[in-house]
């Protein structure tokens, strides 16, 4: 775990080696951290928290995985100019990006080299346009902002409408990714997983130019990796040399490294006695040109998928209702809203009513509706119907008893006509 003194010289190296020879800013993400620690005293610890939870959740459940993880992905484009307005297609090659570089099925794989290939790793993770938005409409998972901010800075501005910016969907149930003018060369920055709700900011910046692989797109980095990055940051990764030679990023299948790679170097680029492969800088956190990355490692994977896991930082995406844009699912339900109850003072119990959405192709007939209230044993009741492909249905549950006070309610949906949810 790095320590505050070590996290903040090394900030400070980081940002100054970027600004002073280096023409971009490859990834602002600890620069960034630096600014919430201004704001939050807490926040740091909160971050190395989190990560440590993740990785001793991985060091104990090595087995820990699940068929595929389902990311449903919302876009904000935020623009002021025609070029900034990045096109569909150019915002779909970065979601095809983010799949090949994940599950390590990315042309390039052949330029790993030798000495790295016994420690490449891939993960089972689909990301994907949203296809349902929080309300449970339709959408293309795009949203388009027109702003009169020529840029935008590490102050999170463009995350809101108040701001000239696009406000974000709940972050516990999608990836929030903002294109814009970033300022000052910054190509990107991301949060980290910081333990408990995903706060407001919680997401993924990028330049506008840097994003995707065909479109509007800077020559060194125009094969979408700036995004692979800090979606890397979001899972819970630390840069390949944070820490220089004395501690690492907590990967033992990582060589340390004395400091970030830029560019395209001639290989073996060595530090820290790490011969005879040297440095790998051709890791997807590093900060080397898009053409030179290739590979996450196995333990990389590993601390991402702990994350997706863990119910204190990233596993209610398994939960989301956003869907997938442009995947068809049979089965796939989902308890959209709750109506009631809103308000039940001075009432001993109350008559939970429900929304259900039929987010599959095919007719749901039963379903089962699971809830509880506060920490209790969860109830089922089963409905039984018809819910047409794309429709939605109230349904009242059995009065439930409480005692006087606050409480929470929640509601999911399982088993729709008797079989496996194919979308969870």
């Amino acid at each position: 775990m790095f320590r505050n003194g070590i996290l903040l010289f090394f900030l400070l190296v980081h940002f100054a080696y970027a600004a002073v020879a280096q023409s971009v800013v490859r990834c602002a993400s600890d620069e960034y951290i630096q600014l919430q620690i201004q704001k939050d005293s807490g926040y740091l610890n909160r971050i190395q928290q989190a990560l440590e939870q993740a990785r001793n959740r991985q060091a104990s459940n090595p087995a820990d995985t699940r068929s595929t993880y389902v990311i449903p992905v919302v876009v904000h484009v935020v623009y002021k100019t025609a070029a900034q307005n990045i096109s569909d297609e150019q915002i779909q090659s970065q979601i095809d990006v983010l799949n090949e570089d994940y599950n390590r099925m990315n042309a390039d794989v052949t330029k790993t080299p030798a000495g790295f290939l016994p420690v490449a790793g891939s993960m089972s993770v689909t990301f994907c346009l949203a296809a349902f938005d929080p309300d449970g409409n339709p959408t293309s998972g795009i949203t388009r902002t027109q702003t009169t901010a020529t840029d935008f800075n590490l102050d999170d501005q463009m995350k809101s409408s108040a701001t000239g910016g696009a406000d974000p969907w709940p972050a516990k149930f999608y990836l929030n990714i903002w294109t814009c003018n970033l300022s000052d060369n910054i190509l990107g920055y991301a949060t980290l997983p910081s333990g408990g709700p995903p706060p407001d900011n919680d997401g993924v910046v990028i330049r506008y130019n840097v994003f995707g692989r065909t479109g509007v797109l800077s020559p060194s980095y125009n094969r979408g990796r700036t995004c692979t990055h800090e979606v890397g940051h979001w899972l819970g990764l630390f840069h390949t040399f944070d820490g220089g030679c004395a501690d690492g990023d907590h990967c033992d299948d990582t060589p340390k490294e004395a400091e970030a790679v830029y560019d395209c170097p001639v290989f073996p680029h060595i530090s820290c006695n790490n011969g005879p492969d040297g440095d790998m800088y051709m890791n997807y956190m590093d900060y080397t040109d898009d053409v030179c990355m290739n590979l996450f490692t196995q333990c990389q994977c590993n601390i991402m998928t702990a994350t997706l896991e863990d119910p204190n930082l990233r596993a209610s995406l398994k939960n989301s209702p956003g869907g997938c844009q442009g995947v068809a699912f049979n089965l796939d339900a989902s308890t959209d809203l709750v109506i009631l109850p809103i308000d039940t003072l001075h009432q001993q119990g109350f008559e939970p009513l429900v929304q259900i959405s039929n987010k599959g192709a095919e007719t749901i007939t039963s379903v089962n509706i699971n809830y509880r209230v506060d920490g209790q044993p969860e109830s089922t009741y089963q409905y039984t119907g018809s819910i047409a492909s794309l429709d939605k249905k109230q349904v009242y549950l059995p009065v439930y008893f409480t005692g006087e006070g606050g409480h929470l309610f929640y509601a999911w949906t399982s088993e729709p006509n008797g079989a496996q949810d194919e979308f969870i």
